[in-house]
């Protein structure tokens, strides 16, 4: 029987509220197998201003070109009627340079309490990680159950802009107890309100790589710009999973973004071999070809068919199975899309994911220069794909509050 000489309070704040109530619930945890969660509801508040109080802009962009002072003249105050009919104040527009507004935002003050074997247990990484699991797995048990489209999983080292540790020893005379039972006695234990003196604190940081959109972009790609912006969009889906995987990877969804990156290179296949389908028969005929139980079904087979049609030109030389493109997708890319969807792996480092975009742009890049009727009216040209613009950072603390 193990002996517990403390417990360990951690205290977050969940940027989404949990429909739980204010009570204490017991569940898993990895290292005793029992902590208790205590969520508490809170409304809070986002604010968003026109200026920053302790940074300006010029501090940060170079040029910020003519003064352009249109501002709201007035200030509003937004009410949400309810389904009992009661209105409340839900956000505050306000006015002038300094002006902008501010959101009410329920949120979850989550208590989280765990058995410690030794007193200094407090302040230790491993803490923190028994902690994460268990809050998560919890908040997975949640989501099942309500299917609630705000509630997700954290990432303790993350997704946490400040976190609060407490620790009280436990008399002598319940060390000896069970966790289930000890933490029903939480009440009873004095935790410390001193930092330093069992009480610690983690700030998370944010990064100021994110404050920065970068340099203005070079005079080519601003006359791209300029005739692009000109014409109707024509963004395929295989650009928006693209742009959809980067935009993942930005904010550590690393195997969302895996999984985005290897949907746009099998959409660029489907497409490009619908085409050829139905361009020597009909959409009917492509969509049977296609289909379950057709004769290019299967991603392999489309690929196969494709290269067949690059063959068949005579100038044509270049092919997509056999070539490094080819091999790099299936190392970096396919393989480990298989691993998440069919093994159940979930954590993707940065730099996996990234090199997973990269030979997914560069797959891509291959399949449509085999033939000029593959190549679409939209393509990223050799110097975009790889990706150098993309670097690994804290990120910002407002991409917690993001829904």
């Amino acid at each position: 029987m193990p002996t517990f000489r403390a417990v360990a309070h951690v205290l977050w704040e969940l940027p989404f509220p949990l429909r739980l109530p204010p009570e204490a619930f017991q569940v898993w945890e990895p290292r005793e197998g029992v902590a208790v969660l205590d969520p508490r509801p809170r409304v809070g508040e986002i604010t968003w201003k026109r200026n920053c109080s302790f940074l300006s802009a010029s501090e940060v962009f170079p040029d910020l070109g003519p003064p352009n002072d249109i501002y709201p003249e007035h200030h509003y105050l937004v009410t949400s009627r309810m389904s009992s009919g009661k209105n409340l104040r839900s956000a505050m527009l306000t006015a002038g340079p300094e002006g902008g507004f501010s959101e009410a935002r329920p949120y979850t003050v989550a208590h989280l309490f765990l058995c410690l074997r030794n007193h200094n247990d407090y302040v230790s990484d491993a803490l923190m990680e028994r902690a994460g699991e268990a809050l998560n797995n919890a908040l997975d048990a949640y989501r099942f159950v309500t299917m609630d489209p705000l509630a997700r999983s954290v990432r303790v080292d993350h997704d946490c802009y400040y976190a609060l540790i407490s620790v009280a020893d436990v008399p002598k005379h319940m060390r000896k107890m069970r966790p289930e039972v000890l933490l029903r006695q939480i009440d009873t234990l004095p935790f410390s309100k001193v930092i330093g003196k069992g009480r610690s604190h983690r700030v998370g940081l944010n990064s100021f790589d994110d404050l920065l959109a970068g340099p203005v972009i070079p005079a080519e790609f601003l006359r791209l710009f300029g005739d692009l912006a000109l014409q109707p969009s024509r963004l395929e889906l295989h650009h928006h999973l693209v742009l959809s995987s980067i935009r993942r990877l930005k904010r550590r969804e690393h195997a969302l973004a895996v999984l985005d990156g290897e949907s746009a290179v099998e959409s660029l296949v489907g497409v490009l071999t619908f085409e050829r389908l139905a361009g020597a028969g009909s959409r009917e005929h492509a969509g049977s070809e296609m289909g379950p139980g057709g004769a290019i079904h299967s991603l392999q087979r489309r690929l196969e068919y494709l290269d067949q049609l690059a063959r068949s030109r005579e100038e044509s030389t270049r092919r997509f199975l056999g070539s490094d493109e080819e091999t790099a997708w299936r190392t970096n890319l396919y393989k480990l899309r298989n691993r998440i969807s069919h093994e159940g792996l979930r954590s993707v480092s940065f730099s996996e994911a990234k090199a997973g975009i990269v030979a997914a742009l560069r797959a891509m890049d291959r399949l449509q220069s085999m033939n000029p009727e593959f190549r679409r009216s939209m393509s990223w040209a050799e110097a975009a794909l790889e990706l150098g613009h993309l670097q690994e950072s804290a990120g910002r603390i407002a991409r917690f509050f993001e829904t």
